[in-house]
């Protein structure tokens, strides 16, 4: 199967697929000269052992960083680390041959919150990068989520009243979001929150799941959000 990019993404290069069996840990790394960025893509979940991951929703120790002292999403993290040396290798590589090319991270869904761990591993390993999510769940504990913030850029777009930027739950379970949240309201017009990161004027004004819907998780910014085979 081939990719297919149109629009913004025309031209971009695919370089590594990532792929891990055991998870269905997918996504891939590439290039897009028109900006001069090395990407990092996860895709969301799509698949009985991508939920598995989803619903392992205890906290683990947070290894990357220790002097953190926080914990995050048992599922997401495990997920996470068993790609990531091959994802920083090459990076790395990418690093090599596009000298001074930014470096952003992004994903959808499950892999918006494999995209925030990602981040920090690859500036564990010295690479300056950013975030880009959609729909991102909640990926670790308070501390966490503060530790996160303060070392990498991150911009983290919420849907109207889409269900799943509001799992894992602060209360009872005590995850939280990272910042800056940039919600999109009904009519597609997107607003910085505040650095909270918990704005109740952006998608925590709606409450699970009374006010919320999962449509609203599979549209960002006018794009489907599913993945679709193309033939041909």
């Amino acid at each position: 199967m081939s990719h297919v990019f149109k629009g913004p993404t025309t031209g971009f290069v695919v370089t590594k697929v990532i792929y891990n069996s055991k998870d269905d840990t997918q996504g891939y790394i590439g290039y897009l000269p028109s900006d001069k960025s090395i990407y990092v893509v996860y895709r969301g979940s799509e698949s009985t052992k991508n939920w598995i991951t989803n619903l392992d929703a205890f906290k683990t120790p947070y290894t990357t960083y220790p002097e953190c002292n926080c914990q995050v999403h048992k599922g997401f993290y495990k997920a996470e680390q068993s790609v990531i040396a091959g994802v920083i290798s090459e990076v790395k590589a990418l690093q090599k041959s596009h000298a001074g090319w930014a470096v952003k991270v992004t994903g959808h869904s499950l892999g918006a919150a494999l995209a925030q761990l990602t981040s920090m591993d690859l500036l564990h390993a010295g690479i300056s990068n950013s975030v880009y999510n959609f729909g991102q769940p909640r990926t670790g504990d308070k501390a966490y989520a503060a530790f996160a913030t303060a070392r990498v850029p991150t911009w983290r777009v919420t849907h109207n009243r889409d269900e799943v930027p509001h799992l894992p739950f602060t209360t009872q379970m005590e995850f939280y979001h990272v910042c800056t949240e940039q919600f999109e309201d009904a009519n597609g017009k997107l607003h910085t929150c505040n650095s909270s990161c918990e704005d109740p004027s952006c998608a925590d004004q709606y409450k699970f799941p009374s006010q919320t819907n999962g449509d609203d998780h599979l549209i960002y910014l006018g794009l489907s959000m599913s993945c679709a085979a193309v033939s041909g």
